[in-house]
Protein backbone atom coordinates (compact mmCIF):
# COMPACT_ATOMS: atom_id res chain seq x y z
CA UNK A 1 0.00 0.00 0.00
CA UNK A 2 1.33 3.47 -0.98
CA UNK A 3 2.18 5.99 1.68
CA UNK A 4 0.71 9.48 1.58
CA UNK A 5 4.11 10.82 0.55
CA UNK A 6 4.34 8.41 -2.41
CA UNK A 7 0.80 9.30 -3.43
CA UNK A 8 1.60 13.02 -3.36
CA UNK A 9 4.68 12.46 -5.54
CA UNK A 10 2.67 10.37 -8.00
CA UNK A 11 0.00 13.08 -8.25
CA UNK A 12 2.73 15.63 -8.87
CA UNK A 13 4.21 13.51 -11.66
CA UNK A 14 0.78 13.16 -13.28
CA UNK A 15 0.31 16.94 -13.13
CA UNK A 16 3.77 17.45 -14.61
CA UNK A 17 2.99 15.08 -17.47
CA UNK A 18 -0.15 17.10 -18.15
CA UNK A 19 1.92 20.32 -18.17
CA UNK A 20 0.11 21.58 -15.06
CA UNK A 21 3.32 23.08 -13.79
CA UNK A 22 1.91 25.15 -10.92
CA UNK A 23 -0.03 22.21 -9.50
CA UNK A 24 2.96 19.87 -9.95
CA UNK A 25 5.35 22.21 -8.14
CA UNK A 26 2.89 22.69 -5.26
CA UNK A 27 2.56 18.90 -4.80
CA UNK A 28 6.32 18.32 -5.02
CA UNK A 29 6.99 21.02 -2.43
CA UNK A 30 4.41 19.43 -0.15
CA UNK A 31 6.11 16.07 -0.65
CA UNK A 32 9.52 17.65 0.04
CA UNK A 33 8.28 19.02 3.36
CA UNK A 34 6.93 15.58 4.30
CA UNK A 35 10.24 13.94 3.36
CA UNK A 36 12.17 16.48 5.43
CA UNK A 37 9.85 15.84 8.41
CA UNK A 38 10.46 12.11 7.99
CA UNK A 39 14.23 12.76 7.58
CA UNK A 40 14.19 10.56 4.46
CA UNK A 41 17.12 11.94 2.47
CA UNK A 42 16.59 9.86 -0.68
CA UNK A 43 12.98 10.97 -0.96
CA UNK A 44 14.12 14.53 -0.32
CA UNK A 45 16.51 14.18 -3.27
CA UNK A 46 13.70 12.79 -5.44
CA UNK A 47 11.42 15.70 -4.54
CA UNK A 48 14.21 18.24 -5.20
CA UNK A 49 14.77 16.59 -8.58
CA UNK A 50 11.08 16.87 -9.39
CA UNK A 51 10.90 20.56 -8.40
CA UNK A 52 13.94 21.23 -10.58
CA UNK A 53 12.28 19.37 -13.46
CA UNK A 54 9.24 21.68 -13.27
CA UNK A 55 11.48 24.70 -13.90
CA UNK A 56 13.68 22.89 -16.44
CA UNK A 57 10.75 21.91 -18.65
CA UNK A 58 9.65 25.54 -18.77
CA UNK A 59 13.14 26.69 -19.75
CA UNK A 60 13.84 28.25 -16.37
CA UNK A 61 17.28 26.71 -16.06
CA UNK A 62 18.67 29.12 -13.48
CA UNK A 63 15.78 28.28 -11.13
CA UNK A 64 16.19 24.54 -11.74
CA UNK A 65 19.93 24.56 -11.02
CA UNK A 66 19.95 24.76 -7.17
CA UNK A 67 17.39 21.94 -6.84
CA UNK A 68 19.41 19.62 -9.10
CA UNK A 69 22.59 20.57 -7.22
CA UNK A 70 21.01 19.75 -3.83
CA UNK A 71 19.66 16.44 -5.15
CA UNK A 72 23.09 15.42 -6.46
CA UNK A 73 24.79 16.44 -3.20
CA UNK A 74 22.42 14.27 -1.14
CA UNK A 75 22.77 11.26 -3.45
CA UNK A 76 26.55 11.47 -3.53
CA UNK A 77 26.58 11.25 0.26
CA UNK A 78 24.19 8.33 0.48
CA UNK A 79 24.54 6.22 -2.70
CA UNK A 80 27.31 4.35 -4.56
CA UNK A 81 29.02 6.28 -7.38
CA UNK A 82 27.41 4.22 -10.14
CA UNK A 83 23.87 4.27 -8.73
CA UNK A 84 21.18 5.04 -11.29
CA UNK A 85 19.87 7.98 -9.24
CA UNK A 86 23.31 9.61 -9.29
CA UNK A 87 23.37 9.14 -13.05
CA UNK A 88 19.95 10.85 -13.26
CA UNK A 89 21.28 13.77 -11.19
CA UNK A 90 24.44 14.11 -13.30
CA UNK A 91 22.34 14.16 -16.48
CA UNK A 92 19.91 16.74 -15.09
CA UNK A 93 22.58 19.07 -13.75
CA UNK A 94 24.90 18.85 -16.77
CA UNK A 95 21.98 19.70 -19.09
CA UNK A 96 21.01 22.64 -16.88
CA UNK A 97 24.56 23.99 -16.96
CA UNK A 98 24.79 23.47 -20.73
CA UNK A 99 21.62 25.43 -21.51
CA UNK A 100 22.96 28.29 -19.39
CA UNK A 101 26.27 28.11 -21.29
CA UNK A 102 28.08 27.16 -18.10
CA UNK A 103 30.32 24.81 -20.03
CA UNK A 104 33.08 24.56 -17.43
CA UNK A 105 30.59 23.23 -14.89
CA UNK A 106 28.88 20.91 -17.39
CA UNK A 107 32.04 19.30 -18.76
CA UNK A 108 33.26 17.41 -15.63
CA UNK A 109 29.76 16.03 -15.04
CA UNK A 110 29.64 14.65 -18.60
CA UNK A 111 33.09 13.15 -18.16
CA UNK A 112 31.99 11.52 -14.90
CA UNK A 113 28.95 10.09 -16.69
CA UNK A 114 31.15 8.58 -19.40
CA UNK A 115 33.42 6.99 -16.80
CA UNK A 116 30.42 5.55 -14.95
CA UNK A 117 28.73 4.22 -18.10
CA UNK A 118 31.96 2.64 -19.34
CA UNK A 119 32.38 0.78 -16.05
CA UNK A 120 28.75 -0.26 -15.63
CA UNK A 121 27.58 -0.68 -19.24
CA UNK A 122 30.76 -0.98 -21.31
CA UNK A 123 32.65 1.40 -23.57
CA UNK A 124 30.50 0.66 -26.63
CA UNK A 125 27.13 1.31 -24.96
CA UNK A 126 24.80 3.87 -26.61
CA UNK A 127 24.71 5.93 -23.39
CA UNK A 128 28.46 6.48 -23.78
CA UNK A 129 27.78 7.83 -27.29
CA UNK A 130 25.16 10.24 -25.93
CA UNK A 131 27.67 11.60 -23.40
CA UNK A 132 30.31 11.94 -26.12
CA UNK A 133 27.83 13.96 -28.20
CA UNK A 134 27.23 16.23 -25.22
CA UNK A 135 30.98 16.70 -24.69
CA UNK A 136 31.31 17.44 -28.41
CA UNK A 137 28.63 20.12 -28.17
CA UNK A 138 30.44 21.67 -25.21
CA UNK A 139 33.69 21.65 -27.18
CA UNK A 140 31.92 23.30 -30.14
CA UNK A 141 30.54 25.99 -27.85
CA UNK A 142 34.05 26.62 -26.51
CA UNK A 143 35.50 26.78 -30.02
CA UNK A 144 37.54 23.59 -29.56
CA UNK A 145 36.61 22.20 -32.94
CA UNK A 146 39.26 19.46 -33.17
CA UNK A 147 38.10 18.05 -29.84
CA UNK A 148 34.46 18.27 -30.91
CA UNK A 149 35.20 16.43 -34.14
CA UNK A 150 36.91 13.62 -32.21
CA UNK A 151 33.99 13.27 -29.77
CA UNK A 152 31.37 13.21 -32.54
CA UNK A 153 33.36 10.67 -34.56
CA UNK A 154 33.67 8.36 -31.53
CA UNK A 155 29.95 8.71 -30.82
CA UNK A 156 29.06 7.94 -34.43
CA UNK A 157 31.22 4.79 -34.41
CA UNK A 158 29.49 3.53 -31.25
CA UNK A 159 26.03 4.22 -32.61
CA UNK A 160 26.75 2.52 -35.91
CA UNK A 161 27.81 -0.60 -34.02
CA UNK A 162 24.61 -0.60 -31.92
CA UNK A 163 21.82 0.46 -34.27
CA UNK A 164 20.39 -0.31 -37.69
CA UNK A 165 21.86 1.92 -40.45
CA UNK A 166 18.71 4.08 -40.75
CA UNK A 167 18.36 4.80 -37.02
CA UNK A 168 17.74 8.49 -36.41
CA UNK A 169 20.48 8.63 -33.76
CA UNK A 170 23.05 7.74 -36.42
CA UNK A 171 21.63 10.55 -38.57
CA UNK A 172 22.02 12.95 -35.66
CA UNK A 173 25.63 11.97 -34.94
CA UNK A 174 26.53 12.28 -38.63
CA UNK A 175 24.94 15.75 -38.62
CA UNK A 176 27.02 16.74 -35.57
CA UNK A 177 30.18 15.49 -37.24
CA UNK A 178 29.28 17.44 -40.37
CA UNK A 179 28.87 20.57 -38.23
CA UNK A 180 32.36 20.11 -36.76
CA UNK A 181 33.85 19.95 -40.26
CA UNK A 182 31.65 22.86 -41.38
CA UNK A 183 32.86 25.15 -38.59
CA UNK A 184 36.45 24.28 -39.53
CA UNK A 185 35.62 25.23 -43.15
CA UNK A 186 36.41 21.69 -44.28
CA UNK A 187 33.50 21.82 -46.65
CA UNK A 188 34.17 18.67 -48.69
CA UNK A 189 34.13 16.48 -45.58
CA UNK A 190 31.18 18.43 -44.18
CA UNK A 191 29.09 17.94 -47.33
CA UNK A 192 29.79 14.19 -47.30
CA UNK A 193 28.58 13.82 -43.70
CA UNK A 194 25.54 16.04 -44.29
CA UNK A 195 24.56 13.92 -47.31
CA UNK A 196 24.87 10.73 -45.25
CA UNK A 197 22.84 12.33 -42.45
CA UNK A 198 20.10 13.52 -44.80
CA UNK A 199 19.47 10.04 -46.17
CA UNK A 200 18.53 9.01 -42.64
CA UNK A 201 16.91 12.18 -41.29
CA UNK A 202 14.58 12.62 -44.28
CA UNK A 203 13.10 9.21 -43.45
CA UNK A 204 12.18 10.43 -39.96
CA UNK A 205 11.30 14.14 -40.35
CA UNK A 206 8.99 16.18 -42.52
CA UNK A 207 10.63 18.79 -44.73
CA UNK A 208 9.53 21.66 -42.50
CA UNK A 209 11.42 20.21 -39.50
CA UNK A 210 13.81 22.91 -38.29
CA UNK A 211 16.70 20.50 -37.58
CA UNK A 212 16.40 19.02 -41.06
CA UNK A 213 16.34 22.48 -42.65
CA UNK A 214 19.58 23.39 -40.86
CA UNK A 215 21.32 20.29 -42.26
CA UNK A 216 20.02 21.02 -45.78
CA UNK A 217 21.10 24.66 -45.53
CA UNK A 218 24.60 23.71 -44.42
CA UNK A 219 24.91 21.06 -47.11
CA UNK A 220 23.97 23.64 -49.73
CA UNK A 221 26.48 26.12 -48.30
CA UNK A 222 29.22 23.46 -48.24
CA UNK A 223 28.59 22.53 -51.86
CA UNK A 224 28.55 26.20 -52.83
CA UNK A 225 31.88 26.77 -51.10
CA UNK A 226 33.47 23.86 -52.97
CA UNK A 227 31.79 25.00 -56.21
CA UNK A 228 30.25 21.56 -56.67
CA UNK A 229 28.08 22.89 -59.48
CA UNK A 230 27.01 19.52 -60.88
CA UNK A 231 25.75 18.36 -57.47
CA UNK A 232 24.02 21.67 -56.82
CA UNK A 233 22.40 21.55 -60.25
CA UNK A 234 20.82 18.24 -59.22
CA UNK A 235 20.12 19.22 -55.61
CA UNK A 236 18.33 22.54 -56.16
CA UNK A 237 15.53 21.21 -58.44
CA UNK A 238 14.98 18.30 -56.04
CA UNK A 239 14.72 20.70 -53.10
CA UNK A 240 12.40 23.01 -55.06
CA UNK A 241 10.10 20.15 -56.01
CA UNK A 242 9.92 18.56 -52.55
CA UNK A 243 9.55 21.95 -50.84
CA UNK A 244 6.68 22.92 -53.17
CA UNK A 245 4.88 19.68 -52.33
CA UNK A 246 5.37 20.01 -48.58
CA UNK A 247 5.11 23.78 -48.07
CA UNK A 248 3.37 25.13 -51.17
CA UNK A 249 4.71 26.82 -54.34
CA UNK A 250 4.79 30.31 -52.84
CA UNK A 251 6.65 29.41 -49.63
CA UNK A 252 9.84 31.47 -48.91
CA UNK A 253 11.92 28.27 -48.91
CA UNK A 254 10.85 27.64 -52.52
CA UNK A 255 11.83 31.19 -53.45
CA UNK A 256 15.20 30.78 -51.73
CA UNK A 257 16.13 27.68 -53.72
CA UNK A 258 14.83 29.13 -56.99
CA UNK A 259 17.08 32.16 -56.46
CA UNK A 260 20.02 29.89 -55.68
CA UNK A 261 19.41 27.85 -58.85
CA UNK A 262 19.19 31.03 -60.92
CA UNK A 263 22.48 32.29 -59.46
CA UNK A 264 24.09 28.93 -60.18
CA UNK A 265 23.04 29.16 -63.83
CA UNK A 266 24.45 32.70 -63.99
CA UNK A 267 27.81 31.51 -62.63
CA UNK A 268 27.85 28.91 -65.39
CA UNK A 269 26.83 31.53 -68.00
CA UNK A 270 23.59 29.64 -68.64
CA UNK A 271 21.64 32.84 -69.14
CA UNK A 272 18.56 31.32 -70.79
CA UNK A 273 18.02 28.89 -67.92
CA UNK A 274 18.60 31.67 -65.40
CA UNK A 275 16.13 33.98 -67.14
CA UNK A 276 13.34 31.37 -67.05
CA UNK A 277 13.70 31.05 -63.28
CA UNK A 278 13.98 34.80 -62.73
CA UNK A 279 10.87 35.41 -64.82
CA UNK A 280 9.07 32.79 -62.75
CA UNK A 281 10.15 34.51 -59.54
CA UNK A 282 9.02 37.88 -60.89
CA UNK A 283 5.61 36.44 -61.73
CA UNK A 284 5.35 34.90 -58.23
CA UNK A 285 6.18 38.22 -56.57
CA UNK A 286 3.71 40.16 -58.70
CA UNK A 287 0.91 37.74 -57.83
CA UNK A 288 1.79 37.84 -54.16
CA UNK A 289 2.44 41.57 -53.69
CA UNK A 290 1.18 43.51 -56.70
CA UNK A 291 3.22 45.65 -59.09
CA UNK A 292 4.53 48.30 -56.68
CA UNK A 293 6.28 46.30 -53.98
CA UNK A 294 10.02 46.19 -53.11
CA UNK A 295 10.03 42.41 -53.68
CA UNK A 296 8.96 43.02 -57.28
CA UNK A 297 11.72 45.61 -57.65
CA UNK A 298 14.21 43.09 -56.29
CA UNK A 299 13.30 40.54 -58.96
CA UNK A 300 13.39 43.17 -61.71
CA UNK A 301 16.89 44.06 -60.51
CA UNK A 302 18.00 40.41 -60.60
CA UNK A 303 16.72 40.17 -64.18
CA UNK A 304 18.55 43.38 -65.04
CA UNK A 305 21.84 42.01 -63.72
CA UNK A 306 21.30 38.84 -65.76
CA UNK A 307 20.67 40.86 -68.94
CA UNK A 308 23.74 42.96 -68.24
CA UNK A 309 25.87 39.82 -67.75
CA UNK A 310 24.61 38.39 -71.04
CA UNK A 311 25.57 41.60 -72.87
CA UNK A 312 22.06 42.94 -73.41
CA UNK A 313 22.58 46.47 -72.10
CA UNK A 314 19.36 47.91 -73.55
CA UNK A 315 17.10 45.42 -71.81
CA UNK A 316 19.18 45.69 -68.63
CA UNK A 317 18.65 49.47 -68.59
CA UNK A 318 14.89 49.05 -69.06
CA UNK A 319 14.70 46.61 -66.15
CA UNK A 320 16.83 48.79 -63.85
CA UNK A 321 14.53 51.72 -64.66
CA UNK A 322 11.45 49.57 -64.02
CA UNK A 323 12.87 48.53 -60.65
CA UNK A 324 13.43 52.16 -59.75
CA UNK A 325 9.94 53.14 -60.94
CA UNK A 326 8.42 50.73 -58.40
CA UNK A 327 9.31 53.30 -55.78
CA UNK A 328 7.60 56.20 -57.54
CA UNK A 329 4.49 55.78 -55.38
CA UNK A 330 6.62 55.98 -52.24
CA UNK A 331 8.52 58.95 -53.63
CA UNK A 332 5.32 60.83 -54.50
CA UNK A 333 4.03 60.26 -50.97
CA UNK A 334 7.24 61.67 -49.50
CA UNK A 335 9.63 58.79 -48.91
CA UNK A 336 11.76 59.22 -45.77
CA UNK A 337 14.32 57.23 -43.80
CA UNK A 338 11.45 55.92 -41.67
CA UNK A 339 9.72 54.40 -44.70
CA UNK A 340 10.40 50.64 -44.95
CA UNK A 341 11.07 51.02 -48.68
CA UNK A 342 13.75 53.68 -48.17
CA UNK A 343 16.78 51.35 -48.11
CA UNK A 344 15.79 49.32 -51.21
CA UNK A 345 14.98 52.62 -52.94
CA UNK A 346 18.54 53.80 -52.32
CA UNK A 347 19.89 50.49 -53.61
CA UNK A 348 17.79 50.83 -56.78
CA UNK A 349 19.31 54.24 -57.49
CA UNK A 350 22.80 52.88 -56.82
CA UNK A 351 22.27 49.89 -59.14
CA UNK A 352 21.19 52.14 -62.01
CA UNK A 353 24.10 54.52 -61.39
CA UNK A 354 26.65 51.69 -61.44
CA UNK A 355 25.07 50.27 -64.59
CA UNK A 356 25.49 53.61 -66.41
CA UNK A 357 29.03 53.92 -65.08
CA UNK A 358 29.99 50.43 -66.29
CA UNK A 359 28.45 51.29 -69.66
CA UNK A 360 30.62 54.45 -69.75
CA UNK A 361 27.54 56.69 -69.78
CA UNK A 362 28.99 58.97 -67.16
CA UNK A 363 26.57 61.89 -67.56
CA UNK A 364 23.61 59.60 -66.78
CA UNK A 365 25.57 58.01 -63.96
CA UNK A 366 26.32 61.45 -62.51
CA UNK A 367 22.61 62.29 -62.29
CA UNK A 368 21.88 59.11 -60.31
CA UNK A 369 24.76 59.71 -57.90
CA UNK A 370 23.53 63.25 -57.30
CA UNK A 371 20.05 61.93 -56.48
CA UNK A 372 21.50 59.32 -54.18
CA UNK A 373 23.71 61.78 -52.29
CA UNK A 374 20.78 64.11 -51.69
CA UNK A 375 19.00 61.26 -49.92
CA UNK A 376 21.94 59.68 -48.13
CA UNK A 377 23.96 62.65 -46.85
CA UNK A 378 21.26 63.68 -44.31
CA UNK A 379 21.26 60.04 -43.13
CA UNK A 380 25.05 59.59 -43.11
CA UNK A 381 25.07 57.97 -39.66
CA UNK A 382 22.62 55.31 -40.85
CA UNK A 383 24.20 54.69 -44.27
CA UNK A 384 27.92 55.52 -43.91
CA UNK A 385 29.16 52.85 -46.31
CA UNK A 386 26.55 53.65 -48.95
CA UNK A 387 27.56 57.30 -48.68
CA UNK A 388 31.23 56.38 -49.15
CA UNK A 389 30.33 54.21 -52.16
CA UNK A 390 28.45 57.13 -53.69
CA UNK A 391 31.34 59.53 -53.12
CA UNK A 392 33.81 57.11 -54.71
CA UNK A 393 31.76 56.24 -57.79
CA UNK A 394 30.53 59.80 -58.30
CA UNK A 395 34.10 61.06 -58.22
CA UNK A 396 35.11 58.47 -60.80
CA UNK A 397 32.26 59.54 -63.09
CA UNK A 398 33.24 63.20 -62.76
CA UNK A 399 36.90 62.41 -63.45
CA UNK A 400 35.99 60.41 -66.57
CA UNK A 401 34.07 63.49 -67.81
CA UNK A 402 37.12 65.71 -67.12
CA UNK A 403 35.16 67.51 -64.40
CA UNK A 404 38.24 67.41 -62.25
CA UNK A 405 37.51 70.45 -60.10
CA UNK A 406 34.15 68.98 -59.05
CA UNK A 407 35.77 65.57 -58.51
CA UNK A 408 38.47 67.06 -56.28
CA UNK A 409 35.90 68.92 -54.20
CA UNK A 410 33.86 65.74 -53.76
CA UNK A 411 36.92 63.65 -52.81
CA UNK A 412 38.07 66.22 -50.26
CA UNK A 413 34.55 66.06 -48.79
CA UNK A 414 34.76 62.27 -48.65
CA UNK A 415 38.15 62.35 -46.91
CA UNK A 416 36.83 64.84 -44.35
CA UNK A 417 33.90 62.54 -43.70
CA UNK A 418 36.28 59.63 -43.07
CA UNK A 419 38.45 61.71 -40.72
CA UNK A 420 35.47 63.00 -38.75
CA UNK A 421 33.46 59.75 -38.63
CA UNK A 422 36.10 57.04 -38.48
CA UNK A 423 34.50 55.07 -35.65
CA UNK A 424 31.00 55.45 -37.08
CA UNK A 425 31.67 54.20 -40.61
CA UNK A 426 31.15 50.53 -39.62
CA UNK A 427 34.41 49.69 -41.41
CA UNK A 428 37.13 47.65 -39.76
CA UNK A 429 40.60 49.20 -39.55
CA UNK A 430 41.94 47.67 -42.77
CA UNK A 431 38.81 48.48 -44.82
CA UNK A 432 38.89 52.03 -43.49
CA UNK A 433 42.49 52.49 -44.64
CA UNK A 434 41.76 50.85 -47.98
CA UNK A 435 38.83 53.18 -48.60
CA UNK A 436 40.93 56.18 -47.57
CA UNK A 437 43.72 55.17 -49.96
CA UNK A 438 41.28 54.72 -52.85
CA UNK A 439 39.90 58.22 -52.33
CA UNK A 440 43.41 59.65 -52.26
CA UNK A 441 44.36 57.71 -55.41
CA UNK A 442 41.27 59.00 -57.25
CA UNK A 443 42.13 62.53 -56.09
CA UNK A 444 45.65 62.08 -57.46
CA UNK A 445 44.21 60.89 -60.78
CA UNK A 446 42.01 63.99 -60.97
CA UNK A 447 44.95 66.32 -60.21
CA UNK A 448 47.08 64.55 -62.81
CA UNK A 449 44.54 65.30 -65.56
CA UNK A 450 44.98 69.01 -64.73
CA UNK A 451 48.77 68.63 -65.04
CA UNK A 452 49.20 69.28 -61.31
CA UNK A 453 51.90 66.65 -61.18
CA UNK A 454 53.68 67.63 -57.98
CA UNK A 455 50.46 67.67 -55.98
CA UNK A 456 49.28 64.44 -57.59
CA UNK A 457 52.60 62.71 -56.83
CA UNK A 458 52.30 63.64 -53.18
CA UNK A 459 48.88 61.97 -53.04
CA UNK A 460 50.04 58.82 -54.85
CA UNK A 461 52.86 58.43 -52.36
CA UNK A 462 50.46 59.00 -49.48
CA UNK A 463 48.03 56.38 -50.83
CA UNK A 464 50.80 53.82 -51.34
CA UNK A 465 52.16 54.46 -47.86
CA UNK A 466 48.72 53.85 -46.32
CA UNK A 467 48.21 50.68 -48.37
CA UNK A 468 51.63 49.19 -47.64
CA UNK A 469 51.31 49.82 -43.90
CA UNK A 470 47.79 48.38 -43.81
CA UNK A 471 48.01 45.52 -46.32
CA UNK A 472 51.69 44.86 -46.87
CA UNK A 473 53.78 45.47 -50.02
CA UNK A 474 52.44 42.48 -51.97
CA UNK A 475 48.70 43.04 -51.74
CA UNK A 476 46.86 43.33 -55.10
CA UNK A 477 44.94 46.42 -53.94
CA UNK A 478 48.18 48.38 -54.36
CA UNK A 479 48.00 47.90 -58.15
CA UNK A 480 45.64 50.84 -59.04
CA UNK A 481 47.77 53.33 -57.10
CA UNK A 482 50.97 51.91 -58.65
CA UNK A 483 49.49 52.14 -62.15
CA UNK A 484 48.32 55.71 -61.61
CA UNK A 485 51.71 56.72 -60.23
CA UNK A 486 53.48 54.95 -63.13
CA UNK A 487 51.42 56.97 -65.61
CA UNK A 488 52.43 60.19 -63.84
CA UNK A 489 56.09 59.16 -63.95
CA UNK A 490 55.81 58.54 -67.70
CA UNK A 491 54.23 61.96 -68.18
CA UNK A 492 57.12 63.54 -66.30
CA UNK A 493 59.74 61.65 -68.34
CA UNK A 494 60.86 59.28 -65.59
CA UNK A 495 60.56 56.12 -67.66
CA UNK A 496 62.79 53.77 -65.57
CA UNK A 497 60.82 54.52 -62.40
CA UNK A 498 57.56 54.19 -64.34
CA UNK A 499 58.56 50.78 -65.72
CA UNK A 500 59.43 49.61 -62.20
CA UNK A 501 56.05 50.73 -60.90
CA UNK A 502 54.21 49.05 -63.79
CA UNK A 503 56.18 45.85 -63.30
CA UNK A 504 55.19 45.77 -59.63
CA UNK A 505 51.53 46.41 -60.53
CA UNK A 506 51.54 43.64 -63.16
CA UNK A 507 53.08 41.17 -60.70
CA UNK A 508 50.46 41.95 -58.04
CA UNK A 509 47.62 41.66 -60.57
CA UNK A 510 48.95 38.34 -61.86
CA UNK A 511 49.23 36.94 -58.32
CA UNK A 512 45.69 38.07 -57.63
CA UNK A 513 44.38 36.21 -60.72
CA UNK A 514 46.32 33.06 -59.77
CA UNK A 515 44.74 33.09 -56.32
CA UNK A 516 41.23 33.74 -57.63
Amino acid sequence: MKTQLETTIEEGLNALQGQQYGKAESLFRQALQNAQDAKNELLMAKCLDNIGEVSFLQGWYEQAEPYFEQALEIRRKTLPTAHEDIIVSLNNLSATYFFQRKYRQAKPLCEQLITTYEVVLGKEHPEVATCLINLGLIAMAEGKLDNAEQRFAEANTIRQSNYEPMNILIGNSLSHLGNAYFEQKRYEQASQKFKEALVILEAHHSLDNSDLQVVVSKLVHSLEQTESFSELEQLYPSLISSTEIKLGPAHPEVTKYLEKLANLHLKQNKHEEAEKILQRLLSMKRRAFGETHPEVAKQLTNLAFMKQASGNAAQAETLFLQALSVYDNYKNKGITALTPAFTPYLEAIKNLAIFYESDKRYAKSEKQWQDLLQLVEPQSKVYPQLLLDAYEHFANSLTEQKKTTEAQSLLQKALRFLDQNGDNTKLDKVDFKLRQARFITTLANALKTENKYAEAEKHYKNALDILMKSLGPEHPDLAPALEGYADLLMLTYREPEAEHMLSCARTLTAKSKEGA
